[in-house]
């Protein structure tokens, strides 16, 4: 039974640690295009999202698509087109959200999704 525990443990470790296609949400970003202040739950306002692709872009803008989550369906709220370059892998994407509620973003390029993040607002 410990060898069971230890091995999920591992593979969680390393899944954890492995590169993802997950949009991250943060309060900026350094000028090296790393996120700052980054997490899951923010007040309302500006935050920038750092999206990450497996493979690079391929493109010169990619599609990103704000839904929030309502009681029975999602409505979409805002789509912003970013341009990125395409031997890139990330970009960073300001985004606006001033009212409170579980989102879901989505980013996309030639109408395909690559990359998606989840982030909880709360109105100050």
């Amino acid at each position: 039974m410990k060898k069971i525990i230890f091995i999920i443990a591992v593979v969680a470790l390393v899944a954890g640690c492995s590169k993802s296609n997950r949009i991250q949400f943060c309060e900026g970003a350094s000028p090296e295009g790393k996120g700052i202040n980054c997490g899951s739950t923010f007040e309302d306002g500006e935050l920038t999202a750092l999206i990450t692709s497996e493979e690079p872009f391929g493109v010169k803008s990619i599609s990103v698509q704000v839904y929030r989550a309502g009681e029975s369906a999602s409505e979409k709220v805002e789509t912003v087109t970013a341009d990125v370059r395409p031997d890139e892998q990330t970009a960073l994407v300001n985004l606006s959200f001033y009212t409170g509620g579980t989102y879901q973003v989505k980013a996309l390029k030639n109408n395909t999704q690559f990359s998606e993040g989840t982030i909880v607002i709360v109105e100050q």
